[in-house]
């Protein structure tokens, strides 16, 4: 056995498993950021600090809560906690800022990079619980300390009796049991700390989280979509791959997976610009072949969800605990409404809109508007003059746009997004938000209308198209 330290941040620390000890650090959390909400307002009106950028806007208690002690407050607790509450940092960390402040945000990354690890007395123990008290002879090495850190689990490498290299997911003790206290204790201050906006639907929000914590926290569940996107990845080998699961040592709380090489996605910026460009359209193809080709979308966009090789050009994918399938019918009107972004046709992207039930058909002409301006906004890079050329995220201002339609948007929506809408988009905002960081430019128009045309072949029971570049 080896126990070398993981190469991350981290600290040793037992999850608190029961639901009294994480209802008691959620109390905890909130009588911190109370104080320290309170703290910011005194400051503030006897002159003692200025208001920040990112409070401006904000009005009561949301506006002294958005301050950095609380965000360093939310990060700590949510990387010693685990679970649901790293998980509500993780979908964080991958907002927008007409979502969540820069300060929020970033304090929500650091979270997610340095969640803290079980000690190893814990981590025996669950070898134990899964493999019998020989467990050790399944293995020729492994390391008990883990490579890896997320929300749900952490991840050891070992080298298997075969001799095959291995990549062991062992959840963190009593996890799925917490997950719905965890959710509703964070709805809690949610409330008492108004920093969300009405638009963002935080109710609907929870409610999808809840459902998808619960099965991520299902390793036998994930293992089947592993498999699933194993056999996908066979079709563009040069392009994805998807590690193969080891049967005979996977279970309920435990995942053993071949081991793949590779660079997490995050760490290439400032990296040579063809790096950017490979990695940034497999990303962007990736999200139009799972939806349209597949049917099937791995829906975390957690960088660490993907590992490329630069030798092959190729992209690991990691981690299906938030795999989901999307039925024909709902697919074959979300692509119309991009397609009617492509094609600046407004009224398709309100019919197809309302078809979806992004819209009610009650809505007033300035939601209208602002629907089919954010819809415009998220088809601009596919509207470039010409198939070939590139789109530039690098100085794409998605983020200004938005900000300006949002206080529309949340005012007039009469109905929150289909339950589909919310997985989906975090997958691709996540995707755009990781071209923007590359400053990549990405030949987008190409992708979705390769996209759309086999789209349209798979309706005719006609057999796929290659892409491009196969």
């Amino acid at each position: 056995m080896r126990q070398d330290r993981p190469k991350f941040s981290a600290k040793e620390r037992y999850v608190p498993a029961s639901k009294t000890s994480r209802v008691f650090h959620f109390g905890m959390l909130g009588v911190q950021l109370i104080g320290g909400t309170v703290t910011e307002a005194i400051k503030q009106k006897a002159g003692l600090s200025e208001e920040k950028d990112y409070q401006k806007g904000k009005s009561g208690v949301a506006k002294y809560a958005l301050n950095e002690r609380n965000a360093d407050r939310l990060a700590e607790s949510f990387r010693k906690m685990r679970g649901a509450a790293l998980k509500i940092g993780q979908i964080l960390s991958t907002s927008e800022e007409s979502v969540l402040p820069p300060v929020m945000r970033d304090a929500m990354e650091k979270a997610r990079s340095e969640a803290d690890i079980m000690p190893i007395k814990q981590v025996v123990r669950i070898f134990e619980r899964a493999y019998g008290p020989e467990w050790q002879a399944n293995f020729k090495e492994i390391n008990l300390y883990p490579f890896a850190a997320a929300s749900i689990g952490q991840v050891h490498e070992a080298v298997l009796a075969d001799g095959r290299r291995v990549a062991l997911k062992v959840q963190y003790t009593g996890i799925a049991n917490s997950i719905d206290s965890d959710l509703d204790n964070f709805k809690m201050l949610v409330d008492v700390l108004g920093v969300f906006p009405r638009g963002l639907y935080i109710e609907e929000l929870i409610k999808v989280s809840r459902m998808e914590l619960h099965c991520e926290c299902d390793y036998e569940r994930e293992a089947a979509y592993q498999r699933l996107y194993h056999s996908k990845c066979i079709v563009s080998p040069s392009k994805y791959y998807a590690p193969k699961v080891v049967d005979h040592l996977s279970n309920k709380e435990i995942l053993c997976t071949e081991f793949v090489d590779g660079v997490e996605i995050d760490t290439l910026m400032g990296e040579p610009w063809k790096y950017a460009i490979a990695l940034a359209a497999l990303m962007l193809e990736l999200c139009f072949r799972e939806l349209f080709e597949w049917q099937v979308m791995q829906t975390d966009p957690n960088p660490a969800n993907y590992l490329y090789e630069k030798s092959k050009g190729n992209l690991n994918l990691l981690d299906f605990g938030a795999g989901r399938e999307f039925s024909m019918d709902f697919l074959g009107h979300y692509i119309e409404v991009i397609h009617g972004a492509y094609t600046s046709d407004r009224q398709k992207i309100l019919d197809s809109s309302l078809a979806l039930g992004f819209l009610t058909g009650e809505e007033n002409k300035e939601m209208l508007n602002a629907h089919n301006t954010g819809v415009m906004i998220v088809g601009e890079p596919f509207r470039t003059a010409n198939p070939d050329d590139l789109y530039d995220f690098g100085t794409a201002d998605f983020t200004e746009k938005v900000v300006k339609i949002l206080p529309t948007m949340s005012k007039h929506r009469l109905t929150p997004p289909p339950a589909e809408v919310y997985s989906l988009h975090k997958k691709v905002v996540g995707t755009y938000l990781m071209c923007i960081k590359l400053k990549a430019k990405v030949p987008a128009r190409r992708i979705f209308e390769e996209t759309y045309q086999n789209w349209k072949r798979l309706q005719k029971g006609e057999p796929l198209l290659p892409r491009y570049d196969e």
